[in-house]
């Protein structure tokens, strides 16, 4: 009896993955490849997640900016690339080059006082009184992108 049961969960487990593989593949939007380098003010932008939405067709692609502000994209599948067409980007995180990370800036005293760094979707950002002057916005910045069928070095600028 117990025998029975593992293989009627086994089977069943088969049988919902290749229902889900069945589906999500004829879902799937044509992806090409990503990368890029994302700035403000001139200066790469660090250590920001960005997120593609795209406004047709398809699931949202991932990317990270390293040191120097390059990213690659990732699709939701873990395939590298996203979808053909115009997408919203979403950038969270991240600081200029150069600056202090949040961190060590909320250590270090008032963010809104002297060199802070440039945050983008601060998660604290709606606790602190920010009373208008310098630091982050309260939310994501949000941009635009368009990603054509061929590789696509994309050069995306957060706007000041």
């Amino acid at each position: 009896m117990k025998q029975q049961l593992q293989h009627l969960c086994f089977f069943s487990l088969v049988g919902i993955s290749a229902l889900t593989a069945g589906c999500s593949g004829s879902d799937k939007p044509a992806l090409a490849p990503v990368e890029g380098t994302l700035t403000k003010d001139g200066v790469p932008f660090v250590n920001a997640t960005l997120e593609f939405h795209p406004q047709t067709h398809g699931g949202v692609s991932y990317g990270q900016t390293d040191e120097t502000g390059q990213f690659k994209l990732h699709y939701t599948t873990g395939e590298p690339g996203a979808a053909i067409g115009k997408h919203e980007v979403l950038v969270f995180g991240g600081h200029e080059k150069g600056k202090t990370s949040a961190s060590s800036s909320a250590l270090a005293g008032n963010p809104d006082e002297g060199d802070a760094p440039t945050l983008i979707g601060d998660p604290d950002a709606g606790k602190k009184n920010r009373s208008g002057r310098g630091g982050a916005p309260a939310g994501p910045v949000k941009i635009t992108a368009d990603v054509g069928d061929s590789d696509n070095q994309l050069s995306l600028t957060i706007p000041s």
